[in-house]
């Protein structure tokens, strides 16, 4: 029963890390803490059934059980907690950190030395992981503390109780690695175990409890679009799925009902040129070119892409200018809202005007969250949709342009998501769009870039790294 608890706090924590938009190194230690808890189970089961795992002895099978439940969702939850009021302070990222390495650090120290007598690793671990506890205890101290008077009198016993285990793990491994000195297993166990799980562990859960600190990364207010998958989308994809809204009058022509919609502290529309303000609210009437310029290293691999985006009918970039993949034709159509799970959903279907094949289908919606509203497009997929966030900025150095991004700061949500029925995961995706007038200046256009009205380019990461940008000529 125990393992099977530790599972499910595990999926608990796997859920957390997945969904969320930003990475918060204090939300990571809650989300670690949790994550490390299948390994308390595994060595509290094999304790239980007598198995000597790794070849360790039941003393020290039960105390390494021992180890990862108090560490896990009690040490690394605490840390988090600290977090939520000092995370903008550098130490407390590094201190936090290491203190999600180091657990694992320990164990691996622990289980080498078992098999190659180095107690340099063993000492090592436990003297990243005392520091790292001991450095964000202090941040604690000076800084941050709630301001419940029983949270701040537990929180400070706690923090004593904490020095003195530390000192005793310290002492422990280096006497162990010197060979000078000995601390007995039992006075281990009496003065770090029963401190460290009541002292220290105990005391501050409570005392956070008391007084939670709120996350300063927000949960996402993301509404995921609820259209069905399919295997293979294509440009008839509205259709075979009866989401066309037949009766919605007066029918959409843009991808934005009004983009004054969208004005805020990062946007202001009375900014933005008449042409670029047109071709949002009326896309249909536009004709677009698309020049593609994939990155060194990634062609090969784009050409991967296409053979699988081919099949599914589904982002179907192209890998060559000039060819017969260069001109687009629009389409804009109203989709059931009912049935998509949004507001005000409309599609815009993307097909390649020579060929007839699908380049892009996707739903588009908008949604307020924390006073600032977010374009919402879901683009159906198998299993799911990928669904990217974006937030309209008026962009620098581009006069009368705009600039749509997915790169999200702390309370923001936006991003680039895998969403399904079970959990929505943020992907390690990337995209910005910068849309502007023709005549702004700018040197990145491909070769034989033939400019419109509008300019837009689409640049794409993934882990990080630029792996293609689109370029778009757009005329009315």
């Amino acid at each position: 029963m125990w393992q099977i608890q530790t599972i499910l706090l595990s999926l608990y924590g796997l859920y957390r890390l997945l969904q969320r938009p930003v990475i918060a190194i204090e939300e990571l230690c809650i989300d670690f803490g949790l994550l490390y808890m299948p390994i308390s189970g595994v060595w509290f089961l094999a304790y239980s059934a007598n198995f000597p795992l790794l070849t360790f002895d039941s003393v020290s099978v039960i105390l390494t059980a021992i180890h990862f439940t108090f560490i896990s969702p009690g040490a690394l939850v605490i840390i988090g907690m600290i977090g939520r009021r000092q995370h903008t302070r550098a130490i407390y990222r590094l201190g936090a950190s290491l203190a999600i390495i180091s657990p694992l650090l320990v164990a691996m120290g622990i289980t080498l030395t078992q098999f190659s007598a180095r107690m340099w690793l063993e000492a090592g671990s436990v003297i990243v992981l005392a520091t790292s506890f001991l450095l964000l205890s202090v941040i604690c101290l000076f800084g941050g503390l709630p301001r419940n008077l029983l949270s701040r009198m537990l929180i400070g016993l706690s923090a004593i109780a904490l020095f003195v285990t530390m000192t005793f793990a310290i002492a422990y491994s280096s006497g162990r690695f010197s060979g000078q000195w000995a601390i007995a297993l039992n006075v281990m166990v009496q003065w770090h175990g029963w401190l460290n799980a009541v002292g220290f562990t105990f005391l501050a859960l409570v005392a956070w409890n008391i007084a939670i600190p709120d996350s300063k990364v927000s949960p996402s207010g993301i509404p995921f679009s609820r259209l069905p998958w399919r295997y293979r989308i294509g440009a008839s994809y509205f259709e075979s799925v009866g989401a066309i809204a037949t009766t919605r009058t007066p029918a959409p022509t843009g991808i934005v009902a009004d983009l004054a919609d969208y004005q805020q502290v990062s946007f202001n529309v009375n900014d933005v040129h008449p042409a670029v303000h047109a071709f949002y609210e009326h896309t249909a009437s536009h004709t677009l070119l698309v020049y593609p310029d994939w990155q060194r290293g990634f062609h090969h691999l784009g050409r991967l892409y296409k053979r699988v985006s081919e099949q599914i009918r589904q982002m179907n970039f192209p890998m060559e200018a000039e060819s017969d993949e260069t001109h687009i034709h629009s389409a804009i159509v109203p989709i059931n809202d009912a049935l998509d799970g949004r507001k005000s959903v409309r599609g815009w279907v993307r097909t390649y005007s020579q060929t007839g094949n699908t380049v892009y289908v996707a739903a588009y919606s908008s949604y307020i969250f924390e006073g600032d509203r977010y374009m919402n497009i879901a683009f159906p997929l198998p299993f799911g949709n990928l669904t990217s966030v974006l937030r309209l900025e008026t962009p620098d150095g581009y006069e009368g342009g705009l600039r749509l991004t997915s790169i999200s700061q702390r309370e923001q949500d936006q991003g680039v998501y895998f969403a399904n029925r079970l959990c929505p995961i943020r992907l390690p995706i990337n995209e910005t769009i910068r849309v502007y007038p023709a005549d702004t200046l700018y040197d990145g256009y491909p070769d034989n870039f033939e400019v419109g009205e509008i300019v837009a380019e689409h640049k794409m990461w993934l882990f990080g790294i630029h792996f293609l940008t689109l370029h778009y000529s757009i005329t009315s």
